[in-house]
């Protein structure tokens, strides 16, 4: 389940500055509490991809690296 998250929440990065919770919450129907943004803003940052994986207020700030 952690890999589908963690894809989804890539994929919809390149598209737009901010991944909102609430759309994460939807397409997986779980709650996004503090200590599960924490995990996964974590995992994120294991990414080799990923140079910046924030928590904000509304969602996830994920930068990449550029080629």
């Amino acid at each position: 389940m952690e890999e589908k998250i963690l894809k989804f929440i890539l994929d919809c990065a390149e598209e737009r500055k901010v991944v909102p919770f609430s759309m994460i919450e939807e397409e997986f129907n779980i709650m996004m509490d503090d200590k599960l943004k924490s995990v996964v803003a974590e995992a994120l940052w294991d990414i080799d991809t990923v140079s910046d994986a924030l928590v904000e207020e509304d969602g996830f700030v994920i930068n990449f690296f550029e080629d």
